[in-house]
């Protein structure tokens, strides 16, 4: 029974090191794999819970749900709680009061129903890695693999869900030795618009011992698989990634949200733009995508049609509600124009600009103001 941060560390370790002593000796892959999940965390927007807030807030979560037995168990560590399920512990670090961090070795369909369950609550999301972001995690280690998909939704068909319910329209693994070359090959083909980066591998090693590593497999919703021997390594890829996307999320509610100014009397802030490639776009289905409330966008809004190439929204968060705020959208064949009001949450844009990347247009961008590059391009 884990007590506090340091023992949790040794039970990872242990895990790491039993998972890859049996795969050494009898060439098979565990079950109980170390998983890391990132969320976003709203739970209180005006103010930073404290640790018994969040404690009532995760217990009225388990309290709520029948499908599994859970119980919330506090540590020594007050940023640190223990979720005892039936298949074994998770433990959910909430050091940074807005970005938790739920890590796991149990089976991966529990944790990943556990990690629903949590998601389930208002104010609570994912963190959603646009392709820039995640093909600029490089910068923490060696690309080792790579995963494409795509979902298709503006040219899906009731018959495509008959026949294949609940599949990607694209799915693809990239291992190792051909990852540059096929995404080369890819990205100069005339598929590049529906090659979805949905994961990316990171190798981490050290140079003095080679049986010092980890290869965490990195979902663009915020899931984080390791494989190896270290768990320092591990949490140290984990803690970037959430460095790096806070920065962003901050920059976007601080530069780009809009507010009156009383010094000049004028509004302060700028308009996001996010630039289409894909020239077969149907905007009347693009709208009724984006904005019908459903998984994955979670936009909700009525299409103001001003002509057959231009379209306003106005439209809410059902994540967050965007705390009584309505977002802007301007809707036109090759552009997305978003005004994001001051106080909502920049998660929204990220969540956005990612599931368009998935189902919409893989080749999409959001270059931002006075950057050459795009916003969630990894510096």
């Amino acid at each position: 029974m884990v007590k506090n941060r340091s023992e949790m560390i040794s039970r990872f370790e242990e895990v790491l090191y039993k998972n890859y002593s049996r795969f050494r000796e009898e060439k098979k892959n565990e079950t109980n794999q170390l998983k890391s999940y990132i969320i976003e965390s709203h739970v209180h927007h005006h103010s930073i819970p404290d640790h018994n807030e969040i404690n009532c807030f995760l217990q009225k979560t388990f309290d709520n749900q029948k499908k599994m037995h859970l119980k919330v168990r506090e540590t020594e560590d007050e940023n640190l709680f223990v979720i005892d399920s039936d298949d074994g512990e998770l433990y959910l670090d909430v050091s940074q009061k807005r970005f938790w961090v739920l890590h796991s070795a149990i089976k991966a369909k529990n944790s990943d129903f556990i990690h629903k369950i949590i998601l389930r609550e208002k104010n609570i999301d994912n963190i959603w890695l646009p392709i820039p972001f995640l093909t600029g995690l490089k910068k923490f280690g060696e690309i080792y693999g790579m995963g494409i998909s795509f979902t298709e939704y503006l040219k899906k068909e009731e018959i495509d869900d008959f026949i294949f319910p609940n599949q990607n329209t694209l799915n693809l693994d990239i291992r190792r030795l051909y990852v540059n070359k096929m995404m080369t090959l890819l990205q100069k083909s005339d598929l590049k618009e529906v090659i979805g980066i949905n994961k990316v591998s990171l190798l981490e090693k050290s140079f003095e011992n080679s049986e010092n590593f980890i290869v965490d497999d990195i979902t663009y919703y915020g899931k984080i698989t390791g494989r190896g021997t270290s768990f320092s390594k591990h949490h140290s890829i984990v803690q970037s990634i959430l460095s790096s996307y806070s920065t962003k999320i901050t920059k976007l509610e601080q530069d780009y949200s809009y507010s009156f100014n009383p010094d000049n009397h004028g509004l302060k802030g700028q308009p996001i733009d996010i630039y289409l490639n894909r020239p077969d776009i149907n905007l009347e289905t693009l709208v009724d995508t984006m904005f019908s409330g459903n998984k994955p966008f979670n936009l909700w809004g009525v299409p103001d049609w001003r002509s057959e190439n231009y379209c306003r929204v106005n439209a809410v968060d059902l994540h967050s509600g965007n705390y009584g705020k309505n977002l802007e959208f301007e809707v036109m064949p090759n552009l997305i124009r978003v005004l994001l009001p001051k106080g909502s949450c920049g998660n929204t844009i990220a969540r956005l600009i990612t599931n368009i990347h998935q189902s919409i247009d893989a080749t999409s961008f959001f270059k931002g103001a006075n950057v050459e590059h795009d916003f969630f391009t990894l510096v």
